[in-house]
């Protein structure tokens, strides 16, 4: 089973996550089968590139993005709760993070280099230089397979009864609470969900909302 069972049961190819990132003018988009395939990926990363126990944190470390998307839901798929808000003196046993943060997890079994780069490719693939004793994400996680056989919770978990079949633009989420608020809520509702991340102003965001049929806004609290 997978997280995203429902949705690829429902309409696999529909496209369920949309990311902007006004930093550098990208635009991403994932189905229910493109998320399934990251989720199953990231989940199998973590349960055989790094044997992490049940129980252990495994904290994301990155700017909202596409890619800090989808590594939450494969963490979230293999039964696991990320965290995004951790103090940098914490000792998850694991940590996703960028290049310029990788040296404030020293203390750290297991760092993994996650590259801005829109289209998913490694630090070293996209021209930058891995830090001493890290784990570089794009071109590690390619290897693990498309389907992940352990246990899943249920996107139901994470059902809103406010919440409809309808595309939402949200906020950018900081902690793990918005993560499953403003993305598994909406999906487990069957819908969809829109972010922009950097700076985006009033208007922008209205473009956005209109170019990409938004009916919803699920803002900060």
């Amino acid at each position: 089973m997978s997280i995203m069972a429902p949705l690829l049961a429902s309409n696999p190819s529909s496209p369920r996550l949309t990311v902007y990132d006004e930093a550098d003018g990208t635009r991403m988009e994932f189905s229910a089968l493109t998320l399934d395939n990251w989720a199953s990926k990231i989940a199998n990363m973590v349960e055989e590139e790094f044997e992490l126990a049940p129980d252990a944190a495994v904290l994301i470390d990155l700017p909202a993005s596409w890619q800090a998307a989808v590594i939450a839901l494969g963490t979230f798929n293999s039964s696991r709760t990320p965290l995004f808000d951790a103090p940098s003196d914490a000792t998850p046993a694991i940590v996703f993070t960028t290049t310029g943060n990788a040296s404030r997890w020293s203390h750290v079994t297991d760092v993994v280099v996650v590259s801005p780069d829109p289209f998913g490719r490694g630090v070293v693939e996209s021209g930058g230089e891995l830090p001493p004793g890290t784990v570089d994400f794009g071109p590690t996680v390619r290897f693990y397979g498309d389907i992940y056989s352990g246990d899943t919770p249920s996107l139901d978990n994470w059902s809103d009864p406010t919440l409809g079949a309808h595309r939402y633009l949200v906020d950018p989420w900081r902690v793990t609470g918005d993560v499953e608020k403003r993305i598994l809520a909406p999906l487990a509702a069957d819908g969809s969900v829109v972010v922009a991340t950097g700076l985006v102003s009033a208007d922008r965001l209205q473009d956005i909302a209109e170019a990409e049929n938004v009916t919803h806004f699920l803002t900060a609290d």
